[in-house]
């Protein structure tokens, strides 16, 4: 189990500011390895979401109430802080393969194109941009995201920030990602509250 702190944006649009801050680093969508979770639909949860993930259950709670706050001058949104566990499944288990192979129990499939990056803290006191892959004992996950789900495509731009310590992001770098973009706290929630809109309400 460990602990994180989350802020997330869905738009159906894709910000090419945002986009093209990647495409800089040398990342995009069609470069990705595109995979697909399976989540457990769950009416009116917004605080929880369970996921089946290449042989992994995954459970994701929200610990706190979400906090309206400010990334940049541009940017508002919820920040919010949740536990996460993670169980592996046997390579022979029936019920997960039911779920991904046969499409049964109606789990919902959610195909994602991710490009991302991680922030660490250097023993200079820079911070350094990193693959999203490399360890670190805490730091800040920045990603983009496109996704389907139900036949109709999303993009989800987010940052977790996680370990023991809460790294502090250079206000320079979020307005070198963003531009003249603007983030609404209209787009901004976790991925249970997104899922349960489109499932639910879409």
């Amino acid at each position: 189990m460990f602990n994180s702190k989350e802020i997330r944006w869905f738009s159906k649009t894709e910000d090419k500011a945002i986009s093209n801050w990647f495409k800089k680093k040398s990342y995009s969508f069609e470069d990705t390895e595109a995979r697909t979770d399976f989540y457990l639909p769950l009416t009116g949860k917004k605080e929880i979401g369970i996921k089946l993930r290449e042989g992994k259950i995954e459970v994701k709670q929200l610990i706190a109430e979400p906090e309206k706050g400010n990334l940049s001058a541009n940017a508002e949104g919820f920040f919010e802080r949740y536990s996460k566990w993670s169980f592996s499944t046997s390579e022979n288990d029936s019920l997960s393969k039911e779920i991904i192979t046969e499409k049964k129990y109606d789990w919902l499939d959610v195909k994602k194109e991710r490009m991302g990056v991680k922030l660490k803290k250097e023993t200079n006191g820079n911070t350094a941009i990193v693959k999203i892959d490399e360890f670190i004992s805490y730091g800040c996950q920045i990603e983009y995201t496109r996704i389907k789900v139900k036949e109709t495509t999303w993009y989800s731009f987010g940052l977790e920030w996680f370990g023991e310590k809460e790294l502090e992001v250079d206000q320079a770098l979020i307005h070198e990602i963003l531009g003249d973009s603007r983030l609404n706290p209209d787009e901004s929630m976790g991925y249970a509250e997104f899922l349960n809109l489109e499932i639910f309400s879409g």
